[in-house]
């Protein structure tokens, strides 16, 4: 199976950055994230995973994600060997000439270890920063994406480009030669029927926020039979659900540092009005010990944010008939985390891992630990030994790139696909 740290700076729980063992005044620090990639590329993780929200993340939470991540990247690239280095940019607001020019940079320095995550980004807030009114909607956003990266790859084939589009006109070549791996990996998560055929036409891996072993199957197959039907092989494209993991030594005490950490959140919150506010609907004129009204979730062609949020927000309904103060509860209490969460001892981590992969619902798994550094190091020194032992997990790398640890193939230049 594939591994992935996403490395945010305070950990994944939204109070990982008060617990005692967290540092969250070195989140700005190189050594800090270097000491962390350290500890996973001993661990012989395929790759970390920076995101980014060119906003202010939450003012609860202001170091969520404080660094861009193409710099941080690039500064660890000198700092490491082997694992990989995923950034995120948004298709919204970056021109793609500029974009396949950093990422190009940055895998020629790295030896061809780079990956590039495209989101499409979510929110009025992220627009404002842009000088717009408003974001996008859904399918503007999808149509610009699908332009942006067809540019980028046309860009990154080597050859000239002469592209004229809706949303974009290039014409020129760029001054960077193809990589060891021939160009970044694709990297993308969404789950909408859209983001889907994103998917399975351009990505080579996929973030997906499976919760269970039954939607991950259906997520896993949906995804690799569209590839399928684009031309692709199934191989083509790895996809890595999201896993939240508490380790301790007994499973009572894993339970209890995640309690621990709940403890540690902000109190007094107004739960549903933060989540009338992500909604965009006015949740107080509804009874809040009722079940969840479907007419108070937006339909997706006025909504601003993601359909995938959309979707698991109304799965989480229908599954556990949530009312709606229950329902802004969960949501406060993950900040929005809808991954598969486990807490347990390092051999019930593995094994649950393992009941993932062989059941056909993941090729491997992005980590999101809940903090840092503990997080890492509970991780790569527990759970990845057991892994081993079973076969599941590498002890050596298999190459010098990304593409070569993610058993992808080299891509193929130029790109005749592309329209």
């Amino acid at each position: 199976m594939a591994l992935n740290l996403n490395l945010r700076g305070v950990g994944f729980h939204r109070a990982g950055w008060r617990h005692p063992s967290a540092t969250p005044e070195r989140v700005t620090e190189l050594d800090y994230f270097a000491d962390i990639v350290a500890t996973v590329e001993r661990g012989k993780f395929d790759a970390v995973f920076f995101a980014d929200s060119p906003r202010l993340f939450s003012d609860r939470e202001p170091l969520a994600m404080c660094l861009e991540p193409l710099t941080l990247l690039a500064a660890l690239a000198a700092r490491t060997t082997n694992i990989g280095l995923i950034g995120t940019i948004s298709t919204t607001y970056n021109d793609p000439y500029e974009i396949a020019s950093r990422f190009a940079s940055l895998d020629q320095l790295s030896g061809g270890r780079a990956g590039m995550n495209f989101v499409t980004s979510s929110g009025d807030a992220l627009a404002h920063n842009f000088g717009y009114e408003s974001h996008p909607d859904f399918d503007q956003r999808y149509e610009r994406a699908s332009e942006f990266v067809d540019v980028v790859l046309k860009l990154w084939s080597g050859r000239n480009v002469d592209h004229t589009g809706r949303f974009f006109d290039v014409h020129g070549t760029l001054p960077i030669p193809p990589s060891p791996q021939g160009h970044p990996v694709l990297v993308q998560a969404g789950a909408s029927n859209r983001g889907r055929d994103m998917a399975a036409l351009r990505a080579e891996a996929v973030y997906t926020g499976s919760s269970t072993i039954p939607n991950g199957i259906e997520f896993y197959e949906d995804v690799k039979n569209r590839a399928v039907g684009f031309g692709r092989k199934r191989s083509d494209v790895k996809i890595l659900p999201g896993l939240v993991p508490y380790i301790a030594d007994t499973e009572a005490e894993a339970k209890a540092l995640e309690d621990e950490l709940e403890a540690l959140a902000t109190k007094n919150i107004d739960v549903i009005g933060q989540l009338s506010t992500e909604l965009g609907t006015d949740l107080s004129v509804y009874d809040p010990d009722a079940p969840f009204p479907d007419e108070a979730f937006p339909s997706f062609d006025t909504h601003k944010g993601g359909q995938s949020r959309i979707n698991r927000l109304r799965t989480w309904v229908e599954q556990e008939n949530l009312t709606v103060a229950q329902l802004a509860t969960k949501v406060e209490k993950g900040l929005g985390v809808v991954h598969w969460t486990t807490a347990g001892t390092s051999e019930q981590v593995a094994d649950e891992l393992e009941a993932w992969f062989r059941a056909g619902a993941a090729d491997g798994f992005n980590v999101l630990v809940p903090l840092h550094p503990r997080g890492a190091e509970d991780f790569v020194d527990q759970v990845v030994p057991i892994l081993q032992k079973r076969g599941l997990f590498r002890e050596e790398y298999e190459g010098s790139t990304l593409r070569d640890n993610f058993e992808l193939e080299r891509p193929r230049v130029p790109f005749e696909a592309i329209a």
